[in-house]
């Protein structure tokens, strides 16, 4: 069969699908994915025929750096804007796509305009979230609510109100809030993690032999200024600290190694604890490895599935502001000494080993996309009989 992918040309977005892509090429389906120039590397490594799309298909990101990170993400006209632009950006691929002659679609729920090449088309659909799934039933869509001050626009309600009889998400269920109001459809498959950093430069040897703290806020968001209270918490300490920063800080602390870039499966192996973000994907990195976490999310879903990790207790979350040096280095003595909070992540790094991931991902879109293909042979024999 012949599957196109359609996702967001961005890092959270495009990596949970890579594995499940690269397993159904192995099985030998046709998989053709529309990204942008960015993300080539990594499509055309896994064996998936590549089409690529412009900038203009994902976000303008740099739009954000007009104001403060979290305010960007709230701010309605932001995601109204870009979205609607998306929608119309479908009817530049409509030629394209109707020539693929494709047997379905798997595809970002963000991924507006590739949701309406397909509906446009009447291709059958899948939908694969990149972290928590979120309907407009789902209390989980009560957060984004207030994140628009309970004034979501159209536009973005329809994104969540829209359903397919199919739809993954690259977590486990025990980590889905409230999964009970989710109804049917979902298949949650657990993290599709495959680790492709064999090929780095980073000195493995430096912290190889001390333990570790691994700091990183993700492929987006810079900043300097959490980076500053992290050294100052850490410097001297008894750990070896990698930390993350496309900004190179004037001075650094003996015991930090700082890098725009590191191979974060690698140093997660090393590490005692993650001082991140909140994405998902880095949250479900970091326990497939046994590492608790300490999360300063910054914005979008990240208080969420922040507050989801606290509440299953592998981590702690604090509040980007404030956050003093003496607070840092304390939660994250607090994490360390807490049995719990291991034993925690023991159990849920046990669940995600066997969730399925991306054989399971394979397994159930191989299935969903053979019944469509059979219910329309067996449709076209009816109407050529009669």
């Amino acid at each position: 069969m012949k599957l196109l992918f359609f996702m967001l040309p961005y890092h959270g977005h495009i990596n949970p699908t890579l594995s499940v892509a690269e397993e159904l090429v192995r099985r030998g389906e046709q998989i053709v994915y529309y990204t942008t120039e960015e993300f080539a590397g990594k499509l055309e490594g896994i064996g998936a025929e590549l089409r690529l799309v412009g900038r203009e298909f994902g976000f303008f990101m740099e739009e954000l750096d007009k104001k403060p990170l979290a305010a960007s993400l709230r701010n309605a006209d932001f995601y109204v804007d870009n979205l609607n632009r998306h929608v119309a950006l479908a009817s530049e691929l409509l030629e394209q796509v109707q020539q693929e002659r494709a047997d379905g679609v798997v595809c970002d729920p963000m991924c507006l305009w590739g949701r309406a090449v397909a509906e446009r088309l009447e291709l059958p659909r899948a939908l694969f979230f990149s972290g928590i799934a979120v309907t407009a039933d789902s209390p989980v869509f009560d957060y984004f609510s207030r994140l628009f001050d309970g004034d979501i626009p159209e536009i973005i309600t329809n994104m969540f109100l829209k359903r397919e009889p199919l739809m993954l998400a690259p977590i486990p269920r025990k980590f889905q809030p409230d999964s009970a109001y989710l109804g049917e459809g979902f298949e949650f498959i657990g993290p599709t993690i495959v680790d492709r950093e064999a090929d780095h430069d980073f000195p493995l040897e430096e912290i190889a032999a001390h333990p570790t703290i691994y700091i990183s806020l993700g492929s987006i968001i810079n900043n300097p200024q959490f980076y500053e209270l992290c050294m100052e918490a850490f410097a001297g300490s008894r750990w070896k600290v990698v930390m993350v920063s496309q900004t190179r800080p004037q001075q650094v602390p003996d015991n930090f190694l700082v890098y725009p870039f590191v191979p974060q499966l690698t140093v997660l192996q090393h590490a005692e604890l993650f001082i991140s973000h909140g994405g998902m994907n880095s949250v479900m990195e970091s326990l497939w490895y046994g590492v608790p976490l300490l999360m300063v999310p910054q914005s979008s879903d990240q208080p969420l599935v922040a507050a989801r990790a606290e509440e299953l207790n592998l981590g702690r979350k604090l509040e980007l502001q404030p956050i003093t040096p003496d607070l840092l280095l304390a939660k994250a003595e607090e994490i360390l000494a807490d049995s719990a909070i291991r034993e925690s992540v023991r159990s849920m790094q046990s669940i995600l080993h066997h969730g399925g991931g991306s054989q399971r991902g394979a397994d159930v879109i191989q299935r969903y996309f053979a019944a469509h293909i059979q219910r329309e042979q067996l449709l076209n024999s009816v109407t050529e009989q009669n």
